[in-house]
Formats: C-alpha cells, structure tokens, sequence
C-alpha cells in the first residue's frame, strides 16, 4: 500500500473540510428573495432596536455597500436593501419569522428593491430600454443604487438566487411594487411573467415557492394610490401560488407631495402579516395544529 507524507494527508484534510464549508447547503436556511420599490425598500424610521443582531436573521447582501460583500451573509439590520433603505417589510417579516419558527431555523433575506421604478426595471427583456430612456429622460437620482445592485436588478436577483439554492432553500419571493405603474393596464401579466422567468432561470419548483404580493397603501389610509389594489390582487390571482397580503389598517405616511408610504407602525403590521401567511404556508410542515412548533426537522 502506498503511504502519504503526513503534511500531504493534513492538506487533503483541510481542503475537504474548506469544499464542505464553501459548498454545503443547509437545509434549515430559509432564504428569502425580496424585490419592488420603495415600500420593499423600507421608508420607516430605524431605532436602536432594529439594530440589534439576531444570530438567527440573517441578510444575504444583495447591495455594494457597508464594506459587505454581494453574495455573503451578515446578521440582518437595516439598510437590508440599498444604501439608503431604511426599515420597511423585509425587517419586520425577518424578526417575526425567527420568533415563530423552531429555534434550528434561520431565515435571511435579499432585498432588491428601488424607489419610484416600474415593474419593467425588474423584466430581464424590458429592463436595458427602461434604463435608457430614464436616462435620455435625465430621470438618474436612481441610478446610483442601480449601480450598488451592478446595473441589473434581474440579473442580480438571479445570481444571489443560485447562491441561496448553494446555501440553503429559496422558501419564497416577497413583493412590494405598483405605485410607479398605476396608469399601467397589463401590470398584473407583467408581475406574473417576472415571477415565472425567476422561477425558470433559478430552477425552482412554483408549487414549493410562493410569491406573497402586498396591497398599496390603501385609500380608508389616505393612500394616494388605494384604488390599484384591484390591480394587484389580480397580479396575485394571476399566478397559481400568488398570495395576496392586506394593508388594511397599516397607516400611511402623509407627505408633502404624496401618501404612498407606510410609516413605521404600518410597516410593523405588514411586514407581520407576510410572515403570519409564510407561516400559515408552511404551516403543514413545521407547525402542529395547536400552532406550537414541531420539532427542527425540516422535510424539504
């Protein structure tokens, strides 16, 4: 038999054991993609509170910014999206996420999101021309957090998406967008074909992967916009594991020149409420019917 230096076997060792750690996907990682405009960026004000870690919420770095890298994990604590988001869904959908499942379970989210931009900015055959046009249009403030997400908010939600089936499981997309697009009558197939070409290039099962898609700020609230919500329970209905999240009775945040916002207080209550419906989701597989928790197993 042929023997090996011991140095040789110690590096063979070590190398192992670097592929399981850099390539090991983890079951019990439950990854969420985030993407929209500004609500899914977040508007609230952010407190000391927001600020603590949790070890078991999680954001996988979507953005260039915070001296993070794109594509790594860090404990969750705004801005989860961009360099200048704030706290908004993703935030308070993560807290409550941890809080309610078995303490094996981490959950992180990637949130891709830009204030004021049309569904188009997030359609892999739309987005080129409506950068260009917003730019003959010299409409750029925006530009600047395009650039954070390396100038292709599809492309870079698919490439963090291969790097959470890597790591973990992609439990689902949460969405938050339609302000922009409010004189828009084929919005809803626009959601949809977005969805189904993120479903497609990543490789994901739709029946095991859901899309929670929230109302706009609604018009009982002073929502501007409240009207569009028929729209966006259609670009709910419209796909078959599409699921429709209520802003009834999250306040809007009165500004000067518009209410579309949530404040913080409402932000605090939707956020809540996509996390009370992924739970109800996966409810069949991780919570008894007295609604305790099952165990740490995760069967899928």
């Amino acid at each position: 038999a042929r023997s090996f230096p011991m140095p040789s076997i110690l590096m063979l060792l070590l190398a192992l054991a670097s592929f399981s750690v850099c390539f090991a996907q983890d079951p019990n990682l439950h990854i969420y993609l985030a993407y929209g405009q500004s609500n899914m960026s977040g508007q609230g004000d952010v407190t000391d509170a927001d600020r603590v870690q949790d070890p078991r919420f999680l954001v996988l770095r979507a953005a260039k910014h915070s001296n993070q890298n794109v594509g790594e994990f860090y404990p969750a604590a705004p801005p989860m999206g961009h360099s200048q988001s704030k706290v908004g869904i993703v935030d308070i959908f993560g807290r409550k996420m941890v809080k309610e499942l078995p303490d094996s379970i981490k959950v992180a989210v990637a949130n891709v999101a830009i204030g004021g931009q049309s569904i188009d900015l997030f359609d892999k055959d739309r987005n080129a021309a409506y950068v260009q046009n917003a730019k003959n249009k010299n409409d750029t403030w925006w530009i600047q957090y395009l650039d954070e997400y390396g100038g292709d908010l599809y492309k870079r939600l698919v490439e963090i998406g291969k790097i959470a089936k890597e790591k973990g499981v992609i439990k689902g997309f949460l969405f938050h967008q339609g302000e922009a697009d409010y004189q828009m009558n084929d919005w809803p197939k626009r959601v949809k074909k977005v969805y189904d070409d993120l479903i497609k290039d990543l490789g994901l099962d739709s029946t095991k992967v859901p899309i929670l898609v929230g109302e706009l700020a609604t018009t009982a609230a002073g929502g501007d916009l409240g009207w569009r919500n028929s729209a966006v329970a259609e670009a709910a209905s419209l796909i078959p594991n599409g699921h429709l999240i209520s802003a009834e009775g999250c306040p809007a945040l009165k500004e000067p020149s518009y209410t579309l916002h949530f404040t913080r207080a409402g932000y605090e209550t939707f956020g809540k409420r996509y996390a009370e419906k992924m739970l109800e989701l996966l409810s069949r597989d991780l919570l008894r019917s007295d609604g305790k928790t099952a165990g740490s197993v995760i069967p899928y």
